[in-house]
């Protein structure tokens, strides 16, 4: 069953049930005021002749209120004197029906006055019965009578009923067509996300989604799976560029190991020319080694797997353990390297080995991509428990339309001069994320021609 009929169904049977409650009561308490109405009228009417005989109860008074009953239509009066014998009546009366109304008389003769319904007859409608006692100052007393055919009620009973019927009828018709309407307008926006969401399944992440006004928890789903599938989209692509770059930074030097393998194996080479390309070929096998190895680890950082091994470093004696390690690098450039501090005091918990991965790879694009004679600035300052590593060099510099960009996985700003350089593209990826599982931050600044500024802040003590 679909979820349109399911809730045409569920939204239906609860609206007629409320209308059933509703009209049940309506129908309850309307008969209930009737019937009350009906019974305080009768009641009235006998206290008002009651009244009028205490003051007078001579012939012509009893023959005034005869006449005034006799006018009521679907009626029986009678007056009893005290001892229940009729003195009149407003219609003929059998000795039967005298005797059944002196006998509710009797049954009710320790009250002054009572009303009821009464079933005459089976299957008929019932008769309010009512009797009021009286007495005079001239000495008469006995007791008003009074036996009123319900049939205006029960015709006014019929109508309501009718009424009701009516009412609910219509009513009902309404839930249906607000029911069909509700369900529809309902399971649009569901019908809508199975069509995305079956669109996502066999592939297909192009979901255009029409911004929407409503705040309801559909359109937050519809919300959530364009979401998904734009998250999904960048994956696959992302996938695609991880498989393509892989392939590329692979292709390169098996192609040379390859080539000079097929050397060394055809050809009868002088011992010096075999040296040389054997050792090509270690430095490209290093080199998919190297770039293996990256990937794993980069894959190990961004699934949080890795554990860190943190101790208690001072920072200022961590950069000049790094100095003395690319010294020689350095060297080879004639670059000039120098730690500032505004302290000598800042220690930091960290993984030495990881932390000094993340800086090292900085530090290497520095040299990569500062002219000779260039220099390299360490900056080491701390602002509360935060410590602040500035690395600053004053090299090549990064295009701005690249700088949010090299945090990403094989991006390179100059492909061709990284890969001559020896770069796999993953080096920052993997600062980035290294300063992350030290619950770090870093951020680039550069400008082409003046150099480049990373700003590396993590906890301290």
């Amino acid at each position: 069953m679909k979820l349109a009929t399911k809730l045409l169904i569920a939204i239906f049977l609860s609206t007629v049930f409320v209308i059933i409650i509703m009209n049940l009561s309506f129908y309850h308490i309307s008969k209930s005021y009737y019937k009350h109405q009906l019974q305080e009228g009768v009641e009235n009417r006998l206290e008002a002749h009651a009244k009028v005989l205490a003051v007078h109860s001579d012939v012509t008074t009893l023959d005034h209120v005869m006449i005034m009953e006799a006018g009521q239509e679907e009626n029986s009066f009678v007056i009893f004197d005290q001892s229940l014998e009729v003195i009149q009546s407003s219609r003929p009366l059998s000795n039967e029906e005298i005797t059944t109304y002196q006998d509710w008389i009797i049954l009710h003769a320790d009250q002054s006055k009572r009303t009821e319904f009464v079933e005459t007859m089976e299957e008929h409608i019932p008769h309010a019965w009512s009797f009021r006692s009286f007495s005079s100052d001239e000495g008469v007393s006995g007791y008003l009578f009074l036996d009123q055919d319900t049939g205006s009620f029960e015709a006014t009973r019929n109508n309501l009923l009718l009424l009701t019927f009516l009412i609910g009828f219509f009513t009902v018709c309404l839930a249906v067509m607000f029911s069909i309407y509700l369900s529809k307008r309902l399971s649009a926006p569901v019908k809508k996300a199975q069509l995305l969401t079956r669109k996502i399944a066999l592939g297909d992440f192009e979901v255009d989604m029409p911004p929407s006004t409503s705040k309801d928890e559909v359109s937050e789903l519809l919300t959530d799976i364009s979401l998904m599938a734009k998250n999904l989209k960048e994956y696959r692509d992302e996938r695609q560029r991880l498989f393509t770059n892989i392939s590329h930074d692979l292709r390169t030097p098996l192609t040379y190991i390859k080539g000079y393998s097929a050397l060394l194996k055809d050809q009868s080479l002088e011992p010096t020319v075999v040296q040389e390309q054997s050792n090509v070929i270690y430095q490209e096998a290093s080199r998919m080694e190297h770039l293996v190895n990256d990937l794993f680890q980069l894959m190990k950082y961004e699934e949080e797997e890795y554990q860190l091994e943190e101790e208690r470093t001072n920072m200022y004696d961590f950069f000049a353990q790094l100095q003395a390690k690319i010294q020689l690098d350095l060297n080879s450039k004639q670059l000039y390297f120098h730690v500032h501090a505004d302290t000598v005091d800042i220690n930091v918990p960290i993984d030495q080995m990881q932390f000094e991965r993340a800086i090292m790879n900085v530090l290497s694009n520095s040299i990569r991509h500062t002219d000779p004679g260039g220099q390299i600035d360490v900056i080491l300052s701390k602002e509360e428990k935060i410590c602040i590593i500035q690395i600053r060099d004053n090299g090549s510099g990064i295009p701005e339309k690249d700088l949010q960009r090299i945090w990403e996985r094989f991006y390179r700003v100059d492909a061709s001069r990284s890969t001559k350089l020896g770069g796999s593209g993953l080096g920052l990826a993997i600062t980035k994320e290294i300063i992350h599982l030290h619950k770090g931050e870093i951020s680039v600044s550069s400008k082409i021609g003046e150099g480049t500024t990373f700003l590396i802040k993590i906890p301290a003590e």
